[in-house]
């Protein structure tokens, strides 16, 4: 059973398991999914330099924020985008948090980011401990 579930399967209390608001997370999302979208596709030297520029600091702005959240909070990031994409379940929140606060040795920002699906696997989270994206 996963911690904070009643038997039924319903979390008792939504996001208290997470040191991370659903809200940030969504936020997170929205702004992932539009820098990903911003971001030529190729090094073409068709793509107009302005538009590189626009991706690039959408990029940055969410670097900023993401590493503006507190060390537990940049933790259950990478928790929730591990449990998206399959490395560890729900029932292992945990040990996922030890294996995120000991590989931490770059900026949360940087390894998040460096992910493509980072957008899908935090929706998948948060799916996974019974919590929905929110719309903003």
């Amino acid at each position: 059973m996963i911690p904070g579930k009643s038997p039924s399967g319903q979390l008792e209390d939504d996001e208290s398991l997470l040191n991370v608001t659903v809200s940030t997370v969504s936020h997170i999302i929205e702004r992932a999914q539009e820098a990903y979208a911003d971001m030529p596709q190729d090094d073409d030297s068709d793509v107009d330099v302005t538009e590189r520029r626009g991706a690039e600091a959408d990029f940055n702005e969410l670097a900023l924020l993401i590493d503006d959240l507190n060390e537990e909070e940049r933790i259950d990031l990478v928790v929730l985008m591990w449990v998206g994409r399959g490395t560890f379940g729900p029932d292992e929140l945990e040990q996922a948090r030890r294996d995120a606060s000991r590989e931490a040795t770059h900026a949360t920002s940087e390894y998040l980011l460096s992910t493509p699906l980072v957008a899908v696997y935090l929706a998948d989270g948060l799916e996974a401990f019974g919590l929905e994206v929110e719309a903003d």
